[in-house]
This record gives structure tokens, sequence and C-alpha cells, in this order.
């Protein structure tokens, strides 16, 4: 089929290939067989203590759940020299993880058979367990080796039952002594047997297909959105780089302008002049915002190279920058850093960024007269950093959203224009980078108090 056969459909979706085995948790199945010795055990001592059963061959049945308890040994050994199980759990499917499992079916439906033989025969309600071998097949396995285990099971039923109806091998009675002769009674069992086996496979297989393929939508759904984040962060990249310079270049000139030429304009052109350079400043901040965010949310720069730090001079450095702020507004700076402090795994210029996010949020959204806190500390293998206000604070209907890209209350966009709703979740990026958490707790008109906390890598302190 060529590109101008296919539908709309079939040329804007992917694609799936044919589900594969699915594979899962080998150590599981065994960890069940473990369960299902315990069973046996109780089962066949029920027997012939409580119901006193004594038709059945103990001896043969005792030995099957000795052959089946070793055998499970045999398979755990295996499992843990091969690590098959660390290869299930990585999603790798291989063909000696699916003879491993085929391995393990059919010994079990043999044992079993061996087992339904010396304790009744078809008369035994047990019948019913070779469904859950067939059903696990059809979850574990492919399609076509479901049906062939659910033909194995059945052929070994029948087998067992045919000649224990014709007399070649001995019947063990359990109930109606007889009956297991009855053209009636072995016939109609057969059929009624293998087509409940079928069915069953036939609706599990159908319902795992269904998952598999849910889960192959899904996987492509997540690499499609990763691919479009990708290209949004590209595109946000390039157009900042591209708006930057002629903006900067603008703001250049005008200001040039202003100095050569301030005296001979017009008082209203003079003022409107002035009111470029402002504008443009908060442009570029926007547009440094935007790069920055970019870096921070592409998926490779998660992969930021970490070194060990002291995190005391980068909070030290960072509150003095907005110390001068902070006294025009007449706002009380008061700065609680613990001389010594654990070292962190982290990126200091990152760090800084985060730092300077919460502190300038703090200090822009207080008015004047009001106060501003900083804290640094170490607590419970963590450097915990503390930014407090008596600022205007955070409406409760906003809370949920202060992390999301571009967002901004609705008090801050009244309190200032400008802004980029971009600070906080530059500031989650980071702390989630590093390891650690963050938590907000505010109420509108009462201030804010912003908490981060970062893994620290030694208990020992260092001095800043």
């Amino acid at each position: 089929m060529n590109e101008q056969d296919r539908t709309p459909d079939q040329v804007l979706r992917p694609q799936i290939a044919p589900p594969e085995p699915y594979i899962w948790r080998p150590r599981w199945f065994i960890t069940t067989r473990f369960i299902a010795v315990f069973g046996v055990v109780m089962a066949l001592l029920a027997s012939r203590y409580m119901f006193g059963i004594e038709t059945f061959n103990y001896p043969a049945l005792w030995l099957l759940t000795g052959i089946l308890l070793v055998t499970n040994l045999l398979y755990l050994v295996y499992l843990r020299a091969t690590h098959l199980d660390s290869k299930a759990e990585g999603g790798m499917v291989t063909r000696q993880l699916v003879l491993f499992t085929t391995v393990q079916i059919n010994s079990d439906l043999v044992i079993l058979t061996a087992m339904i033989h010396f304790s009744g025969g078809a008369t035994n309600p047990f019948i019913f367990y070779y469904f859950f071998h067939t059903i696990l097949s059809s979850i574990l396995l492919s399609n076509r080796a479901a049906y062939i285990e659910a033909g194995i099971a059945a052929l070994m039923l029948s087998s067992i039952t045919i000649l224990e109806g014709h007399g070649i091998i001995r019947h063990y009675d359990l109930f109606c002594p007889g009956y297991h002769t009855s053209t009636i009674f072995i016939y109609g069992m057969l059929f009624t047997f293998t087509s409940a086996l079928v069915i069953a496979v036939y609706m599990a297989t159908s319902i795992m297909e269904r998952l598999r393929r849910h889960e192959s939508d899904l996987e492509l759904a997540i690499e499609e959105m990763k691919r479009i984040e990708t290209e949004k962060s590209r595109l946000m990249d390039v157009v900042a780089h591209d708006l930057k310079s002629p903006i900067a270049a603008v703001e250049t000139m005008v200001s040039s302008l202003l100095q050569v030429h301030s005296g001979d304009m017009l008082p209203v052109v003079k003022k409107t002049l002035e009111r470029i350079p402002v504008r443009t400043s908060e442009l570029i901040h926007f547009i440094q915002e935007l790069l920055e965010f970019s870096r921070i949310t592409k998926l490779e720069q998660l992969s930021v190279e970490m070194s060990p730090l002291n995190f005391l001079p980068v909070v030290r450095s960072t509150a003095d920058r907005h110390m001068s702020q902070a006294h025009a507004k007449k706002l009380t700076f008061d700065i609680q850093l613990d001389q010594e402090l654990p070292l962190i795994m982290g990126s200091k210029p990152h760090l800084e960024r985060m730092s300077d996010n919460l502190i300038s949020n703090a200090v822009r959204y207080t008015p004047e007269g009001g106060k501003v806190s900083v804290s640094a500390k170490a607590e419970h293998q963590h450097v915990v950093l503390t930014v407090s206000d008596t600022g205007i604070g955070i409406p409760e209907s906003a809370l949920p959203y202060i992390f999301t890209d571009f967002y901004r209350a609705p008090n801050a966009r009244k309190y200032t224009s400008s802004g980029t709703g971009l600070g906080m979740a530059i500031t989650k990026a980071i702390v989630d980078m590093h390891g650690g958490s963050i938590s907000v707790i505010s109420k509108e008109g009462a201030g804010t108090t912003v908490t981060v906390r970062i893994p620290s890598q030694q208990p020992q302190a260092t001095s800043a």
C-alpha cells in the first residue's frame, strides 16, 4: 500500500506493530507456584484426614507435590543465575524469557494432569485449574502460544479421560463409581472442557491484545508530546534570541538620542522617548526569562552538571543584591543564615537564579514599610531556604496555579503590570532538578512564605 492508497486515518496515525508477548515479572510466577504447593499439601491433608477419602493414590500425589516443589526451586535458581527478572522489569522481551515461561507452564500442566489422574480423573473438580494456566498463557505469551497451550491442556485431560474410560489405565474413584466409563460422560466432558478452554483463551487474548494496543497508543502519544514540547522549547529559544538583539538596539539608540538631544526636545516628546527605554528594558527582561525558561525546561538540561557546593554564599550574595531595593522601599530586611550548612549537590548558577526569583518576588510584592525575611538552615538531612514577606499575598484560588507557566495571580497583575509569570515555574523546575521540594503558604493581604528543601550530601557542617 502506497501513501496515496491510505485512508486519512492511516496516514495521520502511526502504524502499530502486532503485540509482542507480554512477559512480566517471572519471579511473581514462581512465587505463585510456592503458594500452589502449600495449597496442594493442605488439600491432600484435608482429603485424607478431614473427608476420609481413601481411593486416591496418595503416595503418587505426595511424590508429584515434591516434584513441583523441587522444579520450582530449580526455576528460582535459574532465574537468579541468568538475571531474567531484571530483563523483564526493564521491558525486554527475549526468546530466553519466553522459553523459560513456556517450560514452566507446560511442566505445570504435566504435573497437574498426573495429579488429576491419581485423584479422580475428569470427575475431580480441580480440572478447572487448567484454566489458570491457559489464562496465564494468554497474558504472558503471544496469542498463538496461548491457543497452543490450551490445546495441550485439552489433549492431556482428554488422554487420561479416554484411557481411564476404556480401562487402559486405572481410574481412582472420587464421585459416582463407574460413571467415568459412560460414553456420554467422556465425550460430553471433553467437548465442554475443550470449548470452555478455547472461549476462555479467546476472551483473555482479546482483552490482552486491546491492552497492548492501548499501551502502544499511550507510548506513541507520550513520544509525540515529548516531541511537541521539544519543538515548543526550541521555537521559544529561537524567537527569544531573534527578538532580544533588535529590542536592545532600539533601547541603546533611544538612550543615546536622549543623552545628545534631550535639551532640544519638547517636554512631551522627551517624556515619550524616556518611556521607551523603560518598556524595552521590561521586554528584554521578559525575553531573558523566556530564554532561561526554555533552557531549564529542555529535557537535556535536566541532566545539568552538579557539584558539591555550600549553599550559604549563594543565598548571602543573592540577598545582598536586593538590599538596596529593600531599603529604597523602607522594608525591614531580615537575614538569618546558619553559619554552618552541609554541602549539597547542585548547580550554582541555577541555585542563584532560584534564590533570586524568591527574594526579588518578596521585595517586589511587599508595599513600603513591610518586612522581608530570608533564612537558611540545616534540617533533617536537608538544607532549607525560607523566604517570607508581609506583602500582598496570593489568593487561595490562585495557589494551585502559581507554578504554571506564564501564570500571575490577579492581585499581582493589579499591583504591577511588569512580570512574566515564569519566575515560579523556573524556580520549581530548578528545585525539581536538585531533587528537592518547594511549598508555599500564603493569604491574600497577609503575606507569603516559600520554603525550599534540598537534600544535603553529608551530615557534617561546613563553614561559609
